[in-house]
């Protein structure tokens, strides 16, 4: 929030606490800003969309949008592994290196943003780490929904230690064969042009 007077929401309903650490505002140790957002291919939360195989191979891996400025900083390449890290968790993530994300310049200072989508979890043919790992939990004051859509973080290059998430039920075969029920064939999956059906 850009205010004079308020770094951020005075009606938000805050959960302070040993398992809720909160970092408002950037600080030496989280200099990066970090907001969450949807993909228009994982149109759900991510429970119903990770287990859908056509969705699935459109946004196949949970990925992290950052600056080209801020990649540098950080020797973090494109398509390569990166870690965010909160005060209240640390995730690793593809790192997706593009211009539509920019450092703000404010009161002179640069100050550097990601962007992570919050569709990846545990469980689906899909699996990866999931953004609200790293988000304090606070709360909208009217209904009290997790409402926790920018937070202060670091990010690093290379992936966290330990096992890589593997997936809870396999994909579904895919390409199939057989065609689509009450589906044209000009809307049939590409795989199964080609097999003379």
């Amino acid at each position: 929030m850009l205010h004079p007077k308020h770094n951020v929401n005075p009606t938000v309903r805050f959960f302070e606490g040993p398992l809720n650490h909160i970092a408002h505002t950037p600080t030496a140790e989280y200099p990066v800003m970090a907001t969450t957002f949807r993909l228009t291919e994982h149109y759900l939360s991510g429970p119903m969309s990770r287990f859908n195989s056509w969705l699935n191979e459109l946004q196949p891996e949970m990925f992290v949008e950052l600056s080209h400025e801020l990649a540098a900083e950080r020797d973090i390449i494109h398509g390569g592994w990166m870690t965010i890290r909160t005060a209240r968790g640390r995730i690793e993530a593809r790192a997706m290196v593009t211009r539509r994300v920019r450092p703000f310049v404010i009161e002179g200072r640069v100050v550097h943003q990601i962007g992570l989508p919050f569709h990846w979890a545990f469980a689906g043919e899909i699996v990866g780490s999931n953004a609200n790992d790293l988000t304090a939990l606070v709360a909208d004051p009217n209904v009290s929904m997790h409402d926790c859509k920018a937070f202060a973080c670091q990010v690093h290059a290379g992936r966290l230690d330990g096992q890589a998430p593997h997936p809870t039920v396999s994909a579904a075969p895919w390409p199939t064969l057989d065609p689509i029920p009450d589906t044209p064939a000009s809307a049939e999956p590409e795989g199964r042009l080609g097999h003379g059906k």
